[in-house]
This record gives structure tokens, sequence and C-alpha cells, in this order.
């Protein structure tokens, strides 16, 4: 599998939902676990996203989050694991926000990140439809 990740992950069931993203070495905290790469990740504007047929947009919202910093939906592309890092209330990939480094929030290890175990994020970080319309399990 093609991913942005910077170190090596294995897509495999996961306790909190599906299949979810997993170490397989250890990640130090502060280093840059993933972000966006023009030309693999997949964007589209507001009023692309708009124009899709109601089960699609529904599909994407699954992986795709809405950005601050380009008012774009972006999401990884079909084949790329990204689409199953899972949100945690206990998350250990903290967005970051820099346009020296990348367009879009990257993830960082917020603590240090043993083998095997699973990379997380908070989904209402970095992804403004949910926080207008937060939903529950946030």
């Amino acid at each position: 599998m093609n991913s942005m990740y910077f170190f090596p992950i294995e897509a495999k069931a996961s306790t909190i939902e599906g299949k979810g993203v997993f170490a397989l070495l250890k990640i130090p905290k502060g280093q840059i676990v993933w972000k966006f790469v023009e030309g693999h990740d997949k964007t589209l504007s507001i009023n692309e996203f708009n124009a899709l047929d109601e089960h699609v947009k529904k599909e994407l919202l699954r992986v795709a989050y809405l950005s601050a910093t380009t008012n774009r939906y972006v999401y990884p592309p079909e084949n790329d694991p990204a689409n199953f890092t899972n949100h945690s209330k206990a998350f250990n990939l903290s967005a970051v926000t820099d346009p020296t480094i990348s367009e879009e929030p990257f993830f960082i290890a917020n603590r240090d990140i043993e083998v095997g175990e699973e990379l997380t994020n908070n989904y209402s970080e970095f992804d403004e439809t949910i926080k207008t319309d937060r939903p529950e399990w946030i």
C-alpha cells in the first residue's frame, strides 16, 4: 500500500472501529508521522463536494476532512492506509499547522508510540465540519 506515513505502518483490525493503522516501529515524541502530499492525497472544493450524490458524500465524509487552511475537503486515495486512521479521545497524533512544512495540517507524535500501537488522532483538531456539526462520538 502506498501511504504518506513517514514510519512503517500496517492497517489491520482495530478495537476502536473496523480497521486501524498500527506502528511497525517505535515512533519518538515530536516526529512527523503523516502529512498531506499534493498529487497523492485528493482534494475537492466545497462546491465540488456539494455537487456529489448524497451517498457518495456520506461515504467520503468517513475519510475526508474540511480543511481550515484551504477550505477544501481533503482525503487519501482509495488504496492508502490513512483511510483507516481512527479517532480517539486518547489520541497519540496531534494536528499541527505550519505552512512552511505543508499547506494542510500534518500530524506529529504527541508522545512516544510503541511498536504495535494504533495511531489515532482527534478529528476535531483539524476537521471544520466536526467543529460546526459535532457528532456525539467526539
